[in-house]
């Protein structure tokens, strides 16, 4: 009775070693690596995160997640207390360079101007430098 006992727990510690342990962390087989994408812009940060700090509010100012997705630094006014670094915020698809008064593809979407400027398509009025200050479509120029 007593071997059997021993026997049994020997080949349940055998096979609890044996199977491989789950990790948390992506290996190297993680599906999309931040990398570089046709759309990027120059002077893109890539190892932006959604809501961490930022300093590159007014040129410059797009980067990528860890996922591959199109963040841009902005301010978040009327915060309290007062902190005076922007954050990773989630953008519009980014088109690119554009030039200033272009036509863009769609109404909803970001891109960069030649010279750092954020830009926003503004439907027939094409590309214009600024950005949206709220969820009622106001428009900040830059």
């Amino acid at each position: 009775m007593l071997r059997e006992l021993l026997v049994a727990t020997a080949i349940g510690a055998a096979a609890m070693c044996a199977a491989p342990a789950a990790t948390a962390e992506p290996g190297t087989d993680y599906p999309d690596e931040p990398g570089r994408y046709a759309t990027d812009v120059p002077g893109m940060v890539y190892d932006a995160h959604l809501t961490g700090p930022c300093t590159n509010m007014e040129l410059f100012t797009f980067g990528r997640g860890p996922g591959g997705e199109a963040l841009q630094c902005r301010w978040i006014p009327n915060q309290w207390p007062p902190v005076y670094t922007g954050f990773w915020q989630a953008t519009y698809a980014l088109q690119g360079v554009q030039d200033i008064g272009a036509p863009c593809p769609k109404p909803q979407a970001a891109a960069q101007a030649p010279d750092g400027r954020p830009l926003l398509c503004r439907g027939p009025q094409g590309w214009q430098p600024g950005f949206l200050t709220s969820a009622d479509g106001r428009f900040f120029p830059r």
